[in-house]
């Protein structure tokens, strides 16, 4: 008889050990889970943010270039002006 109540102790321990380990497993799943889904919130932003620099990037490289090629033709037209001045002297 005793030894049928220390294995019924024994099983009864290894199910409450069993279910502990359960819980913490289902317990660090959740946090694997909350930790993956913030990470994916996280990565959202920063593709966002890098999009938003890549068309800011792009406008400002229009206007460098837009600036570079009238900078090249008022510095042609000066050019022409200095000509014309030094040959008609």
């Amino acid at each position: 008889m005793d030894a049928i109540k220390k294995k019924m102790q024994m099983l009864k321990l290894d199910k409450e050990n069993a279910m502990d380990r359960a819980e913490q497993a289902e317990s660090d799943k959740k946090a694997a889970e909350d930790k993956s889904k913030q990470l994916e919130d996280d990565l959202l932003a920063l593709q966002k943010k890098l999009k938003s620099t890549e068309d800011e990037l792009e406008k400002y490289s229009e206007a460098l270039k837009d600036a570079q090629e009238k900078l090249e033709l008022a510095e042609k037209k000066a050019t022409d002006v200095s000509l014309a001045l030094h040959f008609s002297t």
